[in-house]
């Protein structure tokens, strides 16, 4: 039966991708948590994010496939113009070194097999999604209605989330917490900060567009509550540093720096005077706070391990084994990764990893300063707020070794290339 649903849906997907490929890109977004439904093709272990990725990149080559058998060059040329314009040749070399750098790290990993699987979901995959999303959105109705498959996105998980709060359905029994101001929710997902991983870099983008639909104001208003109840102290410093930024930044007159202050101090406030909230942020100045000093841990066995292992890292998945062998912090638990962004990258990808990452982001940001001076400042500084709060909030978490959030990631970085941004790159 569970097969028969798993076949049921992805059909289902397929006819809608084929009716309009844009609607397979949307249905994508609105399904990420969808990597927690499992199954196995042929003995090689899938998820459902995966196939209906795979499937869409399925219609999307039979389509291009079709254009060239009727019309010829004029069909590579639109093609080109889509995936790779002159300007962006760069990104596409970097996107090459990250993906090669990921491949090298499957023979350096202590497990062949696994860091295959790991490298199909979080890299090769999660890549290919940022191509569709080039060749399919290419008008700007097209780039708004995906806004708009966001804000559905973060509208369900946080209303689930706060159902969730006042129920307890479908909330681990770990996260219930003695009373209530305690309680930590995960929605659909499996971890508070898993959570508040996704909605950070959404809600992020919804704010800084600055929609004024009812739609995204309702996404904005229950995402910013579902994301407090998260209770990811991180999630919160990174969401104020990264909100604060950009609505200064995107403060062109003395008047709207005024309400963007104004906006930052009260939102502060009003967190610093929910009792709880205030003793958990308080709680970071403590020096025997137990999330810190698990920090303080990982980071310094990973420090440890990359003196040994400086260029190849210890291959995907390989920091989990490697730090079996080091003191456990005070949560007692083996961590897959050591929870900073740099370091993640070094010791599962090695030295060029790191180095592609590092270049990659270069690009990005040079690419949104060139969008920034064009009538599309506002979706730019969008994509740019998503992106920062990814790189701020995984100084300290992990917000791209996870289906959902590799695919996140990409799609994210895909917003300023897509091919209705005509301003040119400086890449």
């Amino acid at each position: 039966m569970f097969e028969l649903g798993i076949a049921i849906g992805l059909l289902f997907f397929l006819i809608l991708s084929i009716i309009k490929r844009e609607l397979g890109i949307y249905l994508i977004i609105l399904l990420l948590p969808t990597y927690q439904i499992r199954f196995e093709v042929f003995g090689i272990p899938a998820t459902f994010l995966e196939a209906i990725i795979l499937t869409m990149a399925a219609v999307v080559s039979f389509s291009i496939i079709l254009s060239l058998r009727t019309q010829g060059r004029a069909a590579i040329s639109e093609l080109l113009r889509r995936t790779a314009p002159r300007n962006d040749k760069t990104v596409s070399i970097f996107i090459f070194l990250f993906l090669l750098a990921a491949g090298i790290s499957v023979f350096v990993a202590p497990d062949t097999v696994r860091a295959a699987g790991i490298f199909k979901a979080y890299f090769f995959e999660a890549v290919l999604f940022y191509f569709l999303v080039r060749v399919v959105i290419d008008t700007r109705e097209k780039l708004e209605n995906a806004f708009r498959a966001v804000s559905y996105l973060v509208l369900y998980l946080s209303v689930f989330g706060l159902y969730q709060f006042a129920t307890l359905a479908n909330l681990p029994s770990s996260w219930w917490a003695v009373d209530v101001a305690s309680r930590r929710i995960v929605s659909l997902l499996n971890h508070p900060n898993a959570l508040a991983l996704v909605l950070g870099p959404l809600l992020a983008m919804l704010i800084i567009k600055r929609y004024k639909n009812k739609l995204a104001r309702a996404a904005i208003i229950f995402g910013a509550i579902a994301f407090y109840l998260t209770f990811s102290r991180a999630g919160w410093l990174a969401f104020v540093a990264t909100i604060g930024g950009f609505l200064v930044m995107n403060s062109v007159t003395r008047k709207n720096l005024q309400k963007s202050f104004v906006v930052i101090v009260a939102a502060a406030i009003l967190v610093l005077a929910i009792p709880f909230s205030r003793a958990k942020l308080l709680e970071l100045t403590r020096a025997d706070d137990p999330s810190k000093q698990n920090r303080y841990v990982l980071w310094s066995a990973a420090a440890d391990i990359l003196k040994q292992h400086p260029l190849t890292g210890v291959g995907l998945m390989g920091f989990r084994e490697a730090y079996k062998s080091y003191p456990l912090g005070p949560d007692r638990v083996v961590q897959n990764y050591p929870h900073n962004f740099f370091l993640n990258f070094w010791l599962e990808t090695g030295l060029l990893g790191l180095l592609s990452m590092l270049g990659l982001l270069i690009l990005f940001a040079k690419k949104i300063r060139a969008l920034a001076r064009t009538e599309y400042r506002g979706l730019a500084l969008a994509a740019a707020a998503g992106m920062t709060m990814i790189v701020l909030h995984s100084l300290v978490d992990v917000s791209y070794f996870k289906n959902d959030l590799a695919v996140l990631f990409w799609l994210i970085y895909s917003l300023p290339f897509v091919s209705i941004f005509s301003s040119p790159s400086s890449a």
